[in-house]
């Protein structure tokens, strides 16, 4: 499985969901997500996480949610931001990142 990171992607690229419908461009690119402008789709700016990307090519990123996935998952703020909060459970739910309730880790 491919590690994507901001180095892979860049403002403008065009957002796919896994069904290939048009999420909208890349607005801004940071450490830990990426930021894909409020418009038709998303009512409110949304922190995609790099660990829902599928592939990317020279001006796409394909992810591997669904556009009603995308809609429904909590990305309104960047990752980082959650750092210490409890809820960050329901927003890193199939983010692959660190779950702090997580008692059972190995």
């Amino acid at each position: 499985m491919t590690q994507w990171t901001s180095n892979n992607i860049h403002k403008g690229m065009e957002v796919y969901s896994a069904e290939n419908e048009d999420l909208g461009h890349v607005e801004d690119v940071y450490d830990d997500s990426f930021l894909v402008q409020k418009g038709l789709l998303f009512h409110k700016d949304r922190y995609i996480p790099y660990s829902v990307i599928s592939t990317i090519d020279a001006e796409n990123v394909h992810l591997m949610v669904s556009k009603a996935e995308a809609r429904e998952m909590r990305w309104d703020q960047r990752p980082s931001e959650h750092t210490g909060d409890t809820l960050q459970t329901f927003y890193d739910h199939g983010t692959d990142l660190d779950n702090p309730l997580n008692t059972h880790r190995a």
